[in-house]
């Protein structure tokens, strides 16, 4: 037995060991070293095989979850990143059994750990489900790990080294995206609510295990109840399935009232003690304990909702990932049903249009024929009246209009009236061989006058064709006629080709008609065949046009078993291309055979030509602009009287509408008149009209356009502006008034109706005209006002006396300096605002006016924010009630701060002048005395006394030039001395830059005045080379101060003198006393010295 020193040695031994076994490792190398082993089958670690403390090591310091089960009982060891792993089963785990540690699982883990244990060989699993119980329930969970068997000393196996890693997210999540997939694949293809809901619930069937049964049911909101539309997992009618759920009803088996109301998923938990009847349990062993009713949100205002029930994973947590993935899975059946619903709607709404179409086109063939009657007795007596010799130029003109229109209107019905034939499969075609090529260049033909008139080329090219063709002659027409016309519409320089040739194959006569025209973009190539559609934009002759016409051509065309196509480059030309099979092998036999028609071609075609000519710009219609007019002239002659020949400019591009109306209009207006928008606001630009007259529809520049243009031109924007349009109705109107139009005139008009809307609008554009300027005028007398105010710094107010109110403007808030947070709205706010000296003045006055009516004149102060005070002068006159009682009055302000202080100014000015005025006089009459005293001849006193007074007034000159403000020593010194400075450099003067009090800079010139003198006259300045320094300098120390030298040298030897005369008791008693400081004045032999020194203080200032 080892001895008590030895066991401690031994104890101590295995604390190292343990310390370092267990280093690192945070938690689990923490658990492991404050762990009893000896109280396992492991034993203390200083007796474990190196295999187990190596893996122990290894498991430490990895990062992988990773344990070891060692010996025969394998004892779990593990490190922190298995913690996740084991869940609530950490750290009880650390030192048990793998069989205690993972009971749940040890049927399928136990027969992996005993073929590493017993058979010494590894496993490997890859992704297995495990359904772990670690966190207090059953848990579904994926791992993907191998068992490594760990050989022991002795060479046997002593346990199982495995490393692990989680797949549950990629599993799981994997299986949700799967199924979103197939639902988005699936009712993707559905078009009805029904078929979306099926289909809905065969992909929710390829996941059963998220979901282990659904339900969709569908809402009906008439009658408050839930349908079932679909099951999965679950049979319908089952108890948890029934077929309709009242939605009110609180008892029902499923909350769907209450997740639609609150629109939010509802967790319906407990699920075993709701149902008698076992639910179905999908791919697990147990049925779910909780399901999940979600909204199917409907898709806009019509669309139908529905509820979406799911029991839920019993072996998942319903966690926010679970509930994100049911709520996609709903979104996902709401979209498959709305669209469906939307599919739905299009079908219904695409069948509802068929419908609207075909009654459409059995109107327009109902319509065109009830057209034809009526034109057939417009076109017979106009006829009639044309062919009449006795007929008047006017009344011919006007008949000719008529009838040309009655023409062009029978072209529009004919062309209605085949296109709804050839819809409604009524269309009668007889086709007969034909020669083609004479039929084609008799058609083309006709459009020469109209060609040449235009000044297009037109060129024919149709030999004869080498077989037949079988063609409806009248159908032939139209196709040759319609090209034709169209291309001369949007041509406008160039040429017209009509070319008729076979085709490459020799199987088909082809038609080509090519022009040279403005051309078609490519994006609108594909849609030019459509019925009713127009360019937008496109250049042409004229706006008119119904959008049938290209559509005809093709239906024609494919009549007679060929087809059109057409090939465009914008700005260079289009061609349209015609094919039409030789033979009669591809027509219906029963329509062959020939057409009994009498109508020669060109009769045909005269309406496409008259049309055509209609295009061109008019040669001269002034002369035909008196040829109607159905206003008596009475009326015509009282507004003339009215307005004067207002100028009126008339858009429109049908040349007949633009001649009637110019001719309308000619009796009270002057009339210009043009094709289209662009030309018309070229003109406006020209001369601006009184008012435009102009069409909607027009080329280059449609109306709508032209008038935002003139609304967006400040120049114009106020031209009165009446518009004509075919469009009818109220709706067409209200469009026409929103763009900004001052009237709409909807087609056919009345020619009364059009006179009195052109004069109403006049009227009322002069009126505006009149308010316009009279509003500017007072604009401006208020702009005026305002800048006088502003500029003086008035400010206005309004104080109703009866009721205490007190209206003022900004510029008072200015004068009294209120910000916008303090308004004055009443009398005892305003008085608030005066100086405290003032206010009781002021009350009183205002108390007067009120009492007597007396008017307000008074001056008073106002204390300002910055702590200054502005004077104020308040003047108001008061106006009296039917009462006789004064009732308010108005008044205005205005800041005379400045005045006031100009006043006081200006009596400051008068005390400072009366001051000087008294110390001037005190010395000049000193400097009179003192001058007598010290002048022993008289003769010689008023030379010295007015020199001296000249110096004086010298002083004073320099003070005035500076204001008084004072002088620079240097200027004081030169004005001194300038007179004495020739020849050049005997006087010098030196110093820096020194201000003078006033007082202090007379003193010193009249002392330098002195010097000078005596300098002149018997001094240095008495001989040519004698000089004179001055210098000064400023001295720092106790006692700052200002040092003054003035020095001779070169003059005639000094004598002093026996007594002091003016000069120098003027400088050595009269300066230093002026100066309170210093002076020296040395007579000595070679020269004057005088010396001064002056304390630095207010009256001296050194930059």
């Amino acid at each position: 037995m080892p001895s008590p020193n030895e066991q401690a040695q031994s104890g101590n031994r295995g604390d190292a060991l343990g310390s370092e076994l267990f280093a690192g490792g945070g938690e689990a190398g923490r658990l492991m070293r404050s762990m009893d082993w000896a109280a396992t089958p492991l034993g203390p670690p200083e007796g474990w095989p190196r295999s187990l403390k190596t893996c122990v090591r290894i498991l430490l310091t990895s990062r992988q979850a990773m344990f070891v089960w060692w010996g025969d009982h394998l004892i779990n060891l593990h490190n922190d990143a298995y913690r996740s792993i084991l869940g609530g089963k950490h750290p009880w785990a650390l030192g048990q059994p793998a069989s205690a540690v993972w009971r749940e699982i040890w049927d399928q883990v136990g027969p992996r750990a005993e073929s590493a244990m017993h058979h010494n060989e590894g496993t490997y699993d890859e992704a297995l489900l495990l359904l772990m119980e670690r966190n207090g329930y059953r848990e579904e969970t994926y791992y993907t790990f191998s068992y490594s068997p760990v050989p022991n000393d002795e060479g046997g196996t002593g346990g199982i080294i495995c490393a692990n890693t989680d797949d549950t997210q990629r599993i799981v999540g994997g299986r949700q995206l799967a199924l979103l997939q197939e639902l988005a694949a699936r009712a993707s293809e559905a078009r009805t609510i029904e078929a979306a809901c099926a289909r809905s619930v065969e992909a929710l069937e390829t996941n059963r295990r998220d979901l282990p049964f659904a339900m969709i049911y569908m809402i009906d909101p008439a009658t408050g109840r839930a349908t079932l539309a679909g099951t999965s997992g679950i049979e319908p009618g089952h108890d948890a399935a029934p077929l309709e759920v009242d939605l009110n009803d609180p008892s029902a088996v499923w909350p769907l009232g209450e997740a639609m109301a609150g629109n939010a998923a509802v967790v319906v938990p407990d699920l075993s003690g709701r149902f008698r009847n076992c639910l179905p349990s999908g791919a697990w062993d147990q049925p779910p304990t909780q399901a999940i009713a979600l909204p199917v949100t409907p898709a806009g205002q019509s669309g139908r909702a529905g509820v979406l029930v799911a029991g839920l994973n019993p072996c998942r947590l319903f966690d926010e990932g679970y509930q994100g993935f049911m709520s996609l899975v709903a979104g996902q059946v709401a979209a498959a049903i709305g669209n469906a619903q939307a599919y739905e709607e299009e079908r219904r709404r695409a069948e509802a249009l068929a419908e609207i179409d075909r009654a459409k086109t059995a109107f327009f063939s109902n319509v065109s024929h009830e057209f034809r009657t009526p034109l057939t007795l417009m076109l017979g007596p106009l006829e009639d009246l044309t062919a009449m010799k006795d007929l008047s130029p006017k009344g011919r003109e006007a008949v000719e209009v008529a009838h040309r229109n009655s023409l062009r209107l029978l072209k529009l019905v004919n062309m209605l009236l085949d296109f709804s034939r050839i819809e409604a499969g009524r269309a009668q075609a007889a086709f007969e061989p034909t020669d083609l090529a004479t039929l084609t260049a008799d058609l083309a033909s006709s459009f020469r006058s109209a060609c040449d008139k235009a000044g297009l080329e037109l060129i024919v090219d149709c030999p004869p064709l080498p077989r037949q063709v079988h063609v409806d002659r009248e159908m032939w027409e139209k196709i040759v006629l319609n090209l034709i016309s169209n291309a001369f519409k949007f041509t406008l320089a160039g040429s017209i080709t009509v070319s008729l040739r076979p085709s490459a194959d020799d199987a088909s006569a082809r038609l080509a008609v090519s022009d040279t025209g403005t051309g078609i973009a490519a994006d609108e190539l594909p849609r030019l065949f459509e019925r009713f559609h127009r360019v937008e934009g496109a250049q042409g002759r004229t706006h008119e046009g119904s959008g049938i016409g290209l559509a005809l051509v093709q239906e024609l065309a494919n009549l007679h078993g060929g087809s059109a196509s057409a090939e465009s480059i914008l700005g260079q030309g289009s061609t349209f291309t015609i094919t039409v099979p030789f033979g009669a092998a591809h027509l219906p036999e029963r329509s062959i055979g020939a057409r009994h028609d009498t109508v020669a071609p060109a009769m045909r075609a005269r309406a496409f030509v008259e049309e055509a000519l209609r295009w061109l710009p008019d040669d001269d219609t002034s002369g035909r602009r008196d040829a109607v007019d159905a206003v008596p002239a009475g009326r015509d002659e009282e507004t003339v009287r009215q307005l004067g020949r207002p100028r009126v400019l008339v858009a429109d591009d049908n040349a007949d509408m633009r001649d009637y109306v110019a001719r309308l209009l000619s009796t009270t207006c002057e009339v210009e008149a043009v094709a289209d928008g662009q030309a018309a606001l070229d003109a406006i630009r020209t001369r601006l009209p009184d008012l435009l007259l102009t069409d909607v529809m027009m080329p280059r520049l449609d109306g709508f356009a032209l008038l935002d243009t003139i609304r967006a031109d400040r120049l114009l924007r106020d031209l009165p502006v009446v518009m004509l349009s075919a469009r009818a109705g109220e709706e067409a109107k209200v469009e026409g008034l929103d763009a900004g139009a001052d009237d709409y005139l909807v087609k056919p008009f009345s020619a009364r109706e059009l006179k009195a809307r052109v004069r109403a609008s006049l009227v009322m554009a002069r009126l505006r005209a009149e308010r316009r300027e009279a509003e500017a005028s007072a604009s401006r007398a208020e702009e005026r006002l305002r800048a006088a105010l502003l500029a003086s710094g008035t400010g206005t107010f309004r104080w109703d006396m009866r009721t205490g109110v007190l209206e003022w403007d900004d510029a008072l808030d200015r004068l009294f300096g209120l910000d916008i947070r303090h308004k004055v709205a009443t009398m005892p706010d305003f008085l608030d605002l005066v100086h405290p000296e003032d206010r009781a003045a002021v009350t009183g006055q205002c108390d007067a006016c009120m009492s007597d009516g007396a008017d307000l004149s008074m001056e008073y102060r106002v204390p300002q924010p910055d702590g200054s005070v502005r004077w104020i002068l308040d003047q108001g006159k008061t106006f009296r009630g039917e009462d006789g009682r004064p009732s308010y009055m108005t008044g205005a302000c205005v800041d005379i701060t400045e005045r006031k202080r100009a006043e006081a100014s200006q009596h400051l000015l008068l005390e400072e002048l009366n001051h000087r005025v008294k110390n001037t006089l005190a010395m000049v009459q000193s400097i009179a005395s003192q001058t007598l005293r010290a002048t022993p001849a008289a003769e010689r006193f008023p030379e010295a006394f007015q020199s001296r007074l000249q110096a004086l007034a010298q002083a004073h000159d320099l003070l005035t030039k500076e204001q008084w403000r004072g002088a620079s020593l240097r200027e004081v010194a030169e004005m001194t001395l300038n007179p004495h400075t020739t020849p050049a450099g005997r006087v010098k003067i030196s110093g820096p830059a020194v201000a003078l009090a006033p007082g202090m800079a007379v003193s010193l010139h009249l002392a330098l005045h002195e010097l000078a003198t005596n300098a002149a006259k018997y001094g240095a300045l008495s001989v040519e080379q004698g000089e004179v320094t001055l210098e000064w300098a400023v001295t720092d120390g106790i006692k700052p101060s200002l040092r003054i030298e003035w020095g001779e040298s070169g003059g005639p030897l000094v004598v002093p003198p026996q007594r002091r005369g003016f000069g120098s008791r003027l400088i050595e008693r009269g300066l230093a006393h002026e100066v309170d400081g210093e002076v020296d004045l040395d007579f000595s032999p070679q020269g004057v010295v005088c010396r001064v020194v002056v304390p630095l203080s207010n009256r001296i200032a050194v930059s």
